[in-house]
C-alpha cells in the first residue's frame, strides 16, 4: 500500500511568507503542519487545539527544527490541505462521511502527529471539504484523511501585543 501524502493539495503555493520555527519543534511529514505563533517568541509551532492558525508549514521531516530555522508558511485562504484522520470506534463517534462536508472541527496532536478530530468542535479551526473514512487507529496505520481549509474565523486572530 502506498504511503499517503499530506499537504497542500489545491491552492496557490506562492502565497507564502518566510517564518522562523520554534527550536526543537518536531514537524513530521506524515502529519498535518498547521502552525500558530508562539506569543512569547514569535516563532511558529505546530497548532494543537487552538483557534489561531497562521498557515501551513512547508517544512517537514522526522527531525526537530534547529535554532533560527526559516521555512515558508502557506497563507492562501482558499488552499485545501490533506491531513490524517484517525478513527477508533472505542474512542471516537465520528468518522468521515459526506455528511461532514462543510462542517468544522479541531486539530489535535498525539505522538508528534497533527490530525483532524471531527469529534472535537470547541475551536472550529478547520472546515471539512472532503476525505476518506479511516479504518486505522494510529497514523502509521491510518488510511483515512480529511481534506480541509482553514476557517477564516481561526486565521490571523492574534493582535499586536497578544
Amino acid at each position: 500500500m502506498a504511503e499517503l501524502k499530506y499537504g497542500c493539495i489545491n491552492g496557490d503555493h506562492k502565497t507564502a511568507v518566510p517564518v522562523s520555527i520554534t527550536d526543537a519543534e518536531a514537524i513530521k511529514m506524515q502529519s498535518g503542519r498547521f502552525a500558530t505563533r508562539n506569543t512569547s517568541t514569535g516563532a511558529m509551532e505546530i497548532a494543537d487545539t487552538t483557534d489561531d492558525l497562521f498557515g501551513w508549514l512547508e517544512f517537514g521531516g522526522d527531525d526537530s527544527s534547529t535554532s533560527n530555522h526559516v521555512t515558508n508558511m502557506i497563507i492562501d485562504p482558499s488552499a485545501v490541505y490533506r491531513i490524517p484522520l484517525i478513527y477508533d470506534n472505542d474512542t471516537y463517534s465520528v468518522n468521515y462521511s459526506e455528511a461532514l462536508l462543510g462542517e468544522t472541527c479541531d486539530l489535535k496532536v498525539s505522538g508528534g502527529v497533527q490530525y483532524a478530530d471531527p469529534n472535537a468542535v470547541s475551536n472550529n479551526s478547520i472546515i471539512i471539504v472532503g476525505g476518506k473514512a479511516a479504518t486505522g487507529t494510529t497514523v502509521s496505520a491510518a488510511d483515512g484523511y480529511l481534506d480541509v481549509m482553514i476557517n477564516s474565523n481561526a486565521q490571523h486572530q492574534l493582535a499586536v501585543g497578544a
